[in-house]
């Protein structure tokens, strides 16, 4: 009974100790460099409006970032479609903004999408 009582002690400690680390490595703003303007994510903002990481991260966050398929394989929606179709989907289903430039600071617009 003692050594049921130890390893699940053990269990939870590590749980917390994973779940703590996890949060620590969540970026608090993402900037994208964009032709219409850096669009600056608040990601600590948005945790808190969606189930979980796959609402946004849809292959998984170990998939790796978004440019890896998107404007690589073309039988995925290049970058900008898949941004805009996912994101501005999310807004109007859930009342957030959808005006450009509550995304896109087009005073830091560049020539060309990095």
């Amino acid at each position: 009974m003692i050594k049921i009582r130890i390893a699940m002690l053990l269990l939870v400690g590590v749980l917390i100790g994973a779940a703590i680390a996890w949060a620590a490595e969540q970026p608090t703003v993402v900037t994208m460099k964009n032709k219409q303007g850096e669009v600056f994510f608040h990601h600590e903002e948005h945790l808190v409006a969606v189930n979980d990481c796959t609402d946004c991260h849809h292959m998984g966050i170990e998939a790796g970032g978004c440019r890896g398929c998107h404007g690589v394989d073309r039988e995925v929606p290049r970058l900008k479609h898949a941004f805009h179709r996912q994101c501005r989907n999310c807004h109007i289903k859930n009342g957030g903004p959808t005006e450009c430039d509550t995304c896109h600071d087009v005073s830091k617009k560049t020539r060309a999408a990095k």
